[in-house]
């Protein structure tokens, strides 16, 4: 299991009891949260961030830095800061900072995270500029051997295209609230978003549902995820564990289309493409369907087909 958990919300999480409730072998990718708190209005101080690191330093595969959005200076300065104190970190390059940035970075770095790219990843007319600038990044980053993590990027049709060494996201929670799931159509290179409760949509998609964990005459049940009508908190988790279940199909897929080899930072040298589930909340809520996923027994056919 690969898990990107950022000190905005676990910093007072124990994540030696997470990982040991996960099974012991969990790809563990420590992020500042630096998005997210900016969202909220919250600040993470580096000196605090950086002793959370320390903390935890046996358990962590990456370690990213704290940057600073919309400012590539101040990104710089704290991953210096890092560094020099002896914390091995992750740069990251935003969308929108100068490109002679990144060529430095690729000059030094093996191993670099882009950023700032969520909100531009939804949608073709999004999409297309997003595409262009990931193209002039890579071709920069083929010149000197340099790998990319991309962060909140799982857009099928952008990391088909692009040799990611990894990528996360947090997709894999959010269905549930809108009724929908997502399920890895690998031969059509989709992540499917399906209204589990439309038989229509459901029953076409049948044998998909079974792939993922779910029965799907049970998901178009009318007591299914219906309060007062059954288990609503493991009906989340049955649907949430399934999107995350296809994010690993889609690692799958992704490996055999790409097969980028590791650079030396992560501890778990993996060819990638790497999908970490990017773990919102520390609550019971975030972690159930983890531990539904592990609790499931995937039959000879629930493997991903090739693309």
């Amino acid at each position: 299991m690969r898990l990107l958990v950022s000190y905005h919300y676990h910093r007072n999480t124990d994540l030696a009891g997470l990982v040991a409730e996960l099974g012991g072998d969990v790809d563990l990718f420590a992020d500042s949260g630096a998005y997210s708190a900016a969202t909220t209005g919250a600040t993470i101080n580096l000196a605090d961030y950086a002793a959370w690191l320390r903390d935890w330093e046996p358990l962590w595969t990456v370690r990213a830095g704290l940057d600073v959005i919309g400012d590539h200076e101040a990104t710089a300065a704290n991953t210096t800061a890092l560094q020099d104190a002896g914390l091995p970190v992750l740069p990251t390059f935003h969308l929108g900072s100068p490109w002679p940035v990144l060529e430095q970075l690729c000059t030094s770095h093996e191993y670099v995270a882009l950023g700032g790219m969520a909100l531009h990843a939804v949608g073709a007319a999004k999409q297309r500029p997003l595409m262009a600038w990931l193209v002039r990044a890579f071709t920069i980053a083929r010149d000197h051997g340099t790998r990319f993590h991309g962060f909140g990027l799982t857009s099928a049709q952008i990391v088909k295209h692009l040799p990611f060494y990894s990528i996360d996201s947090s997709s894999y929670m959010f269905g549930e609230r809108w009724g929908l799931t997502y399920l890895w159509n690998a031969p059509a290179w989709r992540m499917e978003a399906v209204l589990f409760r439309n038989p229509e949509e459901v029953r076409p998609r049948a044998q998909l549902f079974r792939r993922h964990g779910l029965d799907p005459a049970r998901v178009i049940h009318p007591d299914f995820m219906r309060p007062g009508r059954g288990d609503v908190a493991d009906d989340r988790a049955a649907v949430s564990a399934a999107a995350a279940r296809a994010y690993g199909f889609m690692e799958t897929s992704l490996t055999r289309r790409h097969q980028v080899l590791p650079p030396p930072l992560p501890r778990k040298a993996d060819t990638g493409t790497k999908v970490y589930l990017a773990l919102g909340g520390a609550g019971e809520k975030d972690r159930a369907p983890l531990r539904r996923l592990l609790r499931q027994t995937p039959p000879p056919d629930r493997k991903a087909p090739r693309p």
